[in-house]
């Protein structure tokens, strides 16, 4: 299993103990489909801020570290939810001390909550160095790929679960709180929800994306099938 951050600068990527062999040979980072600030300059890609900027080499040099704890995150959780996999997008708030002031993901496929809870605690330990400029806005995202030895869940569409997902949703965004938010789940063969995972765009505090994520966890769908299905929606 790999994890790797999709920042265009040389491609981290790192192998668990569990897999054994020789680390894989580092492939190209794709380029980020949208940062939450913008980037300047070509050989010195840097994230800008609200008041202030990071380079990619300073961001790399600090969450490179942490990438192995992030790891064993994932690893945790796959004892028990095998096809976890997809991208996160941490959206990093930067003091001008280097200090991290708030991190959330603003964008994720993972499915599970645990996973995604796990990796901020280990990004909001980052200390950056101090942002050019002032406080700094950047967004990180991480690819966390499948493993080859395990069959992939059944990509489930939400035209299938609207009629859900309209009524409760709603309903549960009410009692959480929160504006706009992105779900992806895991659906077991019964119809019950195995795991869910939360991400907002606009910000959400962790109660709140724990709240939601665990009003869907009670949510009951139709069977994807003999194998776990996956479903991403957004919700109001």
């Amino acid at each position: 299993m790999h994890i790797r951050s999709s920042i265009p600068w040389p491609l981290v990527a790192l192998c668990l103990h569990a897999c054994g062999g020789a680390p894989p040979a580092p492939t190209t980072a794709a380029v980020p489909a949208s940062s939450s600030s913008g980037a300047s300059g070509t050989g010195n890609f840097a994230v800008s801020g609200l008041r202030g900027t990071l380079s990619s080499l300073e961001i790399q040099g600090a969450l490179e570290p942490k990438l192995p704890r992030m790891l064993r995150c994932v690893q945790q959780r796959r004892a028990e939810l095998e096809p976890l996999a997809g991208r996160l997008a941490l959206a990093f708030h930067v003091a001008t001390d280097g200090s991290v002031v708030a991190v959330h993901p603003s964008d994720s496929t993972l499915g599970d909550r645990d996973t995604e809870r796990c990796v901020l605690e280990v990004a909001a330990s980052t200390h950056f160095p101090p942002p050019h400029g002032g406080e700094a806005d950047f967004s990180w995202p991480l690819e966390i790929d499948a493993d080859e030895d395990v069959r992939q869940p059944v990509a489930l569409s939400a035209d299938s679960a609207r009629a859900k997902i309209g009524t409760q949703g709603d309903v549960l965004l009410a009692e959480c709180g929160g504006s706009q938010v992105v779900v992806t789940m895991y659906v077991q063969p019964d119809g019950s929800v195995a795991a869910a995972g939360v991400a907002a765009p606009d910000g959400a505090t962790g109660p709140q994306l724990d709240c939601i994520a665990r009003g869907v966890r009670g949510w009951t769908f139709q069977s994807p099938g003999s194998y776990v299905g996956k479903l991403s929606f957004v919700l109001p």
